[in-house]
């Protein structure tokens, strides 16, 4: 393995459930992942897949009455499920930074983007003087290309565009060094100019800074085009990974291949097409089947998919797949 692939990050067969009395909701469901230095890695999947409930297993925030547990979460070397409370709280921040969804919800209206900055720095770099807190602030504002950071850190959430709130809670989670990024929907809200904007800064900081990122979305487009490689869940499982090219060029599990035909064709020569459906839906987390959690919705679905849960399994080089029917 070269320098440049070295694992930053090793999730290894992690599970969240939620215990409401007698019933038990598994909402991330044996899920192993992994991300290399200066890689950008995306998870894909419908709403409710445990896309974001898998950042929150690694961060250590999954809410109450939630549980993780697994082999490990080994973070530059340390494994995150051994460690205390008062530990996860400097590694998240210093280590790893979360983007939420909602720029604007991540962003008080009463404080201008000084306060916002400054309440990371207070949690985490204590004694810094405030000129140095300034400095600091000013050159993570200019490493997401705003213009003007002196006049910008003075305004309020309201005044930014939505572009221009992702970069401030972009800079935010850059301000400590993390080194690894996990940005929740990026793009949500924004056109598509900005949206490209957003993954141009993005590329530039992984190979500038030398910074990671887990892209969660539902946009296969910009998943497929941005991201070295891709995981694929659904209801609560990874069912398949593997490079971005090849899930795209040549998706194994019929649950990627669904999603792929729904997404519309930007194709020229094509005037009409019939948009695909994934029919039927997904299941019941808190009362999964013995089988296949697709086997519901799948036309190759047959008495062993209804009856046997199959494991990831290794199709060719840095594929896997979790599928009866795929031979490969």
């Amino acid at each position: 393995m070269t320098e440049e692939n070295k694992s930053i990050l090793e999730v290894r067969n992690i599970t969240t459930k939620f215990r409401f009395g007698e019933k038990v909701l598994t909402a991330v469901n044996d899920v192993s992942i992994e991300v290399n230095e200066k890689e950008i890695v995306g998870i894909v999947g419908e709403s409710g897949c445990g896309k974001s409930m898998t950042a929150f297993s690694v961060l250590g925030i999954v809410p109450h009455p939630g549980e993780t547990n697994g082999k490990g979460i080994v973070f530059k070397g340390q494994d995150l499920l051994k460690k205390s409370r008062k530990q996860m709280r400097k590694i998240r921040g210093c280590g790893i930074s979360l983007v939420y969804q909602d720029p604007l919800s991540s962003l008080n209206p009463s404080f201008n983007i000084y306060w916002h900055f400054n309440e990371v720095l207070k949690a985490h770099r204590p004694n810094l003087t405030k000129k140095e807190k300034y400095h600091l602030i000013i050159d993570s504002l200019g490493k997401v290309k705003i213009l003007n950071p002196e006049e910008k850190v003075l305004q309020y959430p309201h005044q930014f565009s939505g572009g221009m709130r992702q970069r401030v809670v972009l800079a935010m989670a850059l301000i400590l060094n993390s080194s690894l990024v996990i940005a929740d929907e990026p793009t949500t809200a924004l056109d598509v100019t900005t949206q490209k904007e957003i993954f141009n800064l993005i590329e530039k900081l992984k190979e500038e800074s030398s910074i990671s990122f887990i892209i969660i979305s539902h946009d296969l487009y910009l998943i497929g085009e941005r991201c070295d490689r891709v995981y694929v869940m659904y209801s609560g499982q990874i069912v398949e990974s593997g490079s971005s090219a090849d899930i795209f060029n040549d998706p194994f599990h019929p649950y990627t291949k669904g999603l792929l035909n729904s997404m519309p064709k930007l194709d020229p020569n094509i005037s009409e097409y019939e948009l695909g459906t994934i029919k039927g839906e997904v299941q019941n987390l808190m009362d999964l089947p013995e089988g296949c959690f697709f086997s519901n919705r799948c036309e190759l679905a047959d008495q062993v998919c209804k009856s046997a849960r199959q494991k990831l399994k290794k199709i060719g080089k840095d594929r896997m797949v979790r599928c009866w029917k795929v031979k490969k």
